[in-house]
C-alpha cells in the first residue's frame, strides 16, 4: 500500500481567478462594519452585530481581542458597607475599565475604585483590566455587610463568657467533653454554643468596624505610607526600615524570630531566620515584634505592655506629651491614633532603628526625641524625592514627622485580614471545619478551657493586660540589667494577643518562649510545671534562632527560672484544666483562624502591600529576602 499523499497542482489561470475572488471577498468583508470616535478617546463599534459564514471565527475574534487586553496585578476588593465595595489594584498608568459580574461598570485613570449602590448581602465578581480583557480573568469575589445600620464603632472584642457547660446544651446530646459529642451531633452542638455566645453578632461588629477603618482611609495616603513603612531613610543608620521587623510576607508582618534584630545587620535587606547583627547572639530587642496584621482593629492599646492606649474618656495616652498631643491634633483619638502614636517610637528606639544619642540628641528627653525626628529623620526626606508622593496624600509636599507617622497609620489600616474557615462556618458553611476542629471550637468556648475569658469575642482577645507566665529569656526591659520583663502596669502582665492568624504568627509569647501552637498551649495546662520543664530542658534552646548557639542557656536565659518563679510566688499559678487531647483540638481549631491570604506570600492581598521592587523614592527602600537570598 502506497503511503504517500497524493499531490494537487493548480495551473495559472485558475490561480489568477482565485485571486480575484478572494480579493473581492477581503473587500466585502472590511465594508461590513465601522467604527467611530466619540472624541473622548473612546470607541463605539457600529454595524449589524451579526456575522455570516462559520460562527466559530467570530468566536476566534472575540479571543484574539481579549489577547489584545491586560489585566491589572494585584486586585483586591473588600467591603466598604452594606451597599459598596472597594477596589485598589497596581498602577500603571493607564486607563482601566472595571468589570462587575461580566458587566464594563465604569473606567478609570485612577488604581482604585468604590463601586456603590449595590445590594445589602449580596456577592458579586470583579475584574479589571487595560482594553478588553474579555471575562472572568483573574477575578476576585467579594460580599457586601450584612446591613447598613451598623455604625462600625464595635471591633468585636466585646462579649461575655458563659457559663453553660457542654453538658448543658441539650443539642450536645449529654456529652460532658468535645470528645464526648457524636459526629452527627457536631454542627448543632457546635451553632448551639456559638449561639449562646453571640458570635454571629460579635463578626457582624467586627466586619463593619473593618470596613469603616478600611474606607477612610485614602489610596494616596496609603500609598505613602508604605513607602516609608519600607524605607530604610527612616532609621538612624540607613541600615532597617519598619519593615525589617515587620514585612507582610512574613508571618502576617511579623519575623518569624522569637526576638527581632532592628539595626547594625550584616545583611539589612535579609529578613526572618537567618537575619543576624554578627555580634549579638542573644538580640537587643527585648520583646518578640508583634504581626502588624490587624492591628487597626484595635481600639484600646498597642505594644505588649499597652503603653500606648486609649483613656476610659477616650484621649490618647503615651509616654510623650509631644507625641501626644501631634497625634490628636492630626487625626483626634481612635483606632488611626493608636497606630500614628505608635510610628513615633521604633525610629528612637537603639536597638530597633538606631541610636540617636550617637547624633548628638538626648533620648531621655521628650524634646531630644522629638528634635532628631524633626531635624534628623525628616531631613534625610529630601523634597525633590519624596515631595509628590507627599502632595499626593496632604496637597502640598510639605515634610514633618507628625506627617509621615500619620500615612504610615494609613498603611497598617488596610493591613487587615479576617476571612477564614471559621467565620465561614460561622455564616453557614457547615463543611468549612473538620470534625477535630469543630471539638476545638466547642471546647475553646465553654468554660472549661477558660480560653474565652481573655482571648474574647470575634477579634478574639479582650484588649487587656493578662498575667500568663510565660518563662524569662532574653534581655529584658529591666533597667538593672537583670534580664527581667515585668511586663506592663500589671506586674507580669502583657497584652493579651488576638488569636486571628495566631497559626501563623510563630514563635509565641512575649519574647517568642514557644516554637509551636501545641506547646504555647500547653502552658495554661499547668504554668508551674511548664516553667519547670521549660527550664529543665533547656527548651529556649530549641527555638530556631537559637538552637545552634554554644552555651545557649546560660546566655538566653542566664537567671530565667528565678525570675520566673519570682512571678509566680506573687501572681500564682493560673492554670487551666487542658488534657492532651484537648490540647490537639484546640490547636486544630486556632489554625481554623488563618486567613487564606495572609498565609499566602504570592496572594494579591499580600503583594498589594509590597512595594514595587524600584528601590523606592531615594534608593532606600528595604527589597526584601529570606535567609536563601529568594525574593520576598
Amino acid at each position: 500500500m502506497n503511503d504517500k499523499k497524493k499531490q494537487f497542482t493548480l495551473s495559472p489561470s485558475v490561480l489568477a481567478k482565485l485571486m480575484v475572488i478572494s480579493i473581492f471577498l477581503l473587500l466585502a468583508g472590511c465594508g461590513g462594519g465601522s467604527s467611530s470616535s466619540s472624541g473622548d478617546g473612546s470607541t463605539t463599534e457600529t454595524g449589524s452585530g451579526s456575522s455570516s459564514g462559520d460562527s466559530s471565527d467570530a468566536g476566534d475574534d472575540s479571543s484574539s481581542d481579549s489577547e489584545q487586553g491586560t489585566v491589572v496585578a494585584e486586585l483586591i476588593a473588600n467591603p466598604f458597607s452594606g451597599t459598596s465595595i472597594g477596589l485598589s489594584w497596581e498602577d500603571s498608568e493607564e486607563t482601566y475599565t472595571i468589570y462587575r459580574d461580566g458587566e464594563a461598570i465604569a473606567e478609570t485613570t485612577d488604581n482604585f475604585y468604590v463601586d456603590e449602590d449595590l445590594s445589602i448581602n449580596t456577592e458579586y465578581t470583579y475584574w479589571v483590566g487595560v482594553g478588553d480583557i474579555g471575562s472572568g480573568t483573574d477575578s476576585v469575589v467579594t460580599k457586601t455587610l450584612v446591613n447598613n445600620t451598623n455604625d462600625g464603632l464595635s471591633n468585636g472584642a466585646d462579649a461575655d463568657t458563659i457559663d453553660k457547660r457542654i453538658v448543658d446544651f441539650e443539642e450536645c446530646q449529654n456529652a460532658r467533653t468535645a470528645i464526648d459529642v457524636a459526629d452527627d451531633s457536631l454542627d448543632s452542638c457546635l451553632q448551639a454554643v456559638l449561639d449562646e455566645v453571640g458570635m454571629a453578632e460579635q463578626l457582624e461588629d467586627m466586619r463593619a468596624f473593618a470596613a469603616r477603618v478600611r474606607s477612610e482611609q485614602d489610596p494616596a495616603m496609603v500609598e505613602l505610607g508604605m513607602r516609608l513603612f519600607h524605607s530604610k531613610s527612616l532609621s538612624a543608620n540607613g541600615d532597617t526600615s519598619c519593615s525589617s521587623c515587620h514585612h507582610p510576607a512574613i508571618g502576617c508582618a511579623g519575623d518569624d524570630l522569637s526576638m527581632p534584630i532592628g539595626v547594625n545587620a550584616v545583611a539589612p535587606d535579609t529578613l526572618g531566620p537567618g537575619r543576624s547583627d554578627g555580634e549579638n547572639e542573644v538580640p537587643l530587642v527585648a520583646r518578640n515584634a508583634q504581626p502588624i496584621c490587624n492591628v487597626g482593629l484595635w481600639d484600646n492599646g498597642l505594644f505588649w505592655d499597652n503603653r500606648v492606649s486609649l483613656t476610659s474618656d477616650g484621649g490618647l495616652r503615651t509616654d510623650s506629651r509631644d507625641v501626644t498631643n501631634n497625634t490628636e491634633a492630626a487625626v483626634g483619638t481612635g483606632t488611626l491614633a493608636l497606630m500614628m502614636a505608635q510610628a513615633h517610637f521604633p525610629v528612637t528606639d537603639a536597638a530597633e532603628m538606631g541610636d540617636i544619642s550617637e547624633f548628638g540628641y538626648d533620648e531621655s528627653s521628650d524634646d531630644g526625641l522629638t528634635n532628631y525626628r524633626e531635624e534628623y529623620l525628616v531631613t534625610k526626606l529630601n523634597q525633590e524625592s519624596w515631595g509628590p508622593l507627599f502632595t499626593d496624600a496632604y496637597g502640598d509636599s510639605d515634610i514633618d514627622f507628625s506627617r509621615i507617622a500619620q500615612a504610615i497609620a494609613a498603611y497598617e489600616a488596610v493591613y487587615i485580614f479576617i476571612d477564614n474557615p471559621f467565620f465561614d462556618y460561622v455564616d453557614g458553611e457547615l463543611n468549612a471545619l473538620d470534625n477535630d476542629q469543630k471539638r476545638g471550637a466547642i471546647t475553646y468556648f465553654t468554660p472549661g478551657s477558660g480560653c474565652s475569658i481573655c482571648h474574647s469575642g470575634a477579634f478574639f482577645t479582650n484588649q487587656g493586660l493578662r498575667v500568663v507566665n510565660y518563662p524569662q529569656i532574653g534581655v529584658g526591659k529591666d533597667e538593672s540589667g537583670s534580664g527581667a520583663d515585668w511586663g506592663g502596669a500589671v506586674l507580669g502582665g502583657f497584652r493579651v494577643p488576638t488569636l486571628l492568624n495566631v497559626g501563623i504568627t510563630g514563635p509565641w509569647g512575649h519574647a517568642g518562649q514557644f516554637g509551636s501552637l501545641e506547646r504555647n498551649i500547653e502552658h495554661y495546662a499547668g504554668q508551674a510545671d511548664s516553667v519547670s520543664r521549660y527550664f529543665a530542658n533547656s527548651e529556649m534552646c530549641d527555638l530556631d534562632q537559637f538552637d545552634e548557639l554554644d552555651d545557649c542557656a546560660a546566655k538566653v536565659a542566664p537567671n530565667g527560672l528565678e525570675l520566673t518563679e519570682a512571678i509566680l510566688a506573687i501572681d500564682g499559678d493560673a492554670s487551666l484544666p487542658i488534657d492532651e487531647d484537648e490540647t490537639e483540638l484546640l490547636a486544630a481549631f486556632l489554625e481554623a483562624l488563618t486567613d487564606p491570604d495572609a498565609a499566602n506570600i504570592n496572594s494579591n492581598a499580600i503583594q498589594s502591600l509590597i512595594p514595587p521592587r524600584d528601590g523606592g523614592p531615594d534608593g532606600m527602600q528595604l527589597d526584601a529576602r529570606d535567609g536563601a537570598g529568594r525574593s520576598l
